[in-house]
């Protein structure tokens, strides 16, 4: 149908995601402390992230923010600065079996606080963009329509929302472990990575600014 290896390009996006990067520590400690649903709200924020840079590339606005220094670095000091809180709150938070009631009495704004948190940590990360910029075009010739991107975006978007609950899967079955291990695993050691990756990428911007 369009003029694409549709081979290489799922070979590329599989081994890609399966690469346990940020959102699955994040995921992973959202399951910790708010359980089954709060870490499939969170995963869903983050693709819903995904699917915005994947639009804005197809707009093209993707190229115009990266061609702006000034407004990228700004952005991904603030996504950094984010990553470091939602560490933190991740350290500071029960597991999710102490924390049922909570959710119980207030519901929505739980699942609110869950997707939109997801959402937030993939918009304020714009190497998620410079990544699409860079990835798609490999695959896309000039004789293919414009919105190739968005079905090759939406293709990559699922494999990294699978890849995100996988791993998340994976390590929930560490719960059957005593609670200090589990905790630490599961609570101690995400909480501890976010603020750590956090940390380098301040660190790293800071460092591009006065170059």
């Amino acid at each position: 149908m369009f003029d694409i290896n549709w081979g290489l390009f799922l070979l590329a996006s599989l081994t890609i995601n399966s690469i346990p990067g940020t959102d699955v520590v994040y995921v992973t400690g959202k399951y910790h402390v708010k359980g089954k649903k709060g870490a499939a709200l969170s995963a869903a924020g983050l693709a819903v992230g995904y699917y915005f840079y994947i639009f804005l590339t197809w707009l093209g606005i993707t190229a115009i923010l990266l061609s702006t220094p000034s407004l990228y670095l700004v952005i991904q000091l603030i996504g950094a600065i984010y990553l470091i809180w939602m560490g933190k709150n991740i350290l500071q938070s029960p597991p999710a079996t102490t924390i049922e009631n909570t959710e119980k009495n207030n519901p929505k704004k739980t699942k609110d606080y869950d997707f939109w948190g997801g959402f937030v940590i993939s918009v304020l990360n714009p190497k998620v963009g410079l990544f699409f910029v860079s990835f798609f075009p490999q695959f896309i010739t000039s004789s293919n329509p414009s919105y190739l991107i968005l079905i090759l975006g939406s293709v990559f978007c699922l494999g990294a929302t699978f890849f995100n609950v996988f791993y998340c899967f994976i390590f929930s079955r560490l719960k059957k472990l005593s609670p200090n291990k589990s905790h630490l695993i599961l609570g101690v050691i995400p909480g501890v990575i976010l603020i750590f990756l956090g940390c380098l990428m301040i660190y790293e911007t800071v460092s591009r600014f006065y170059q």
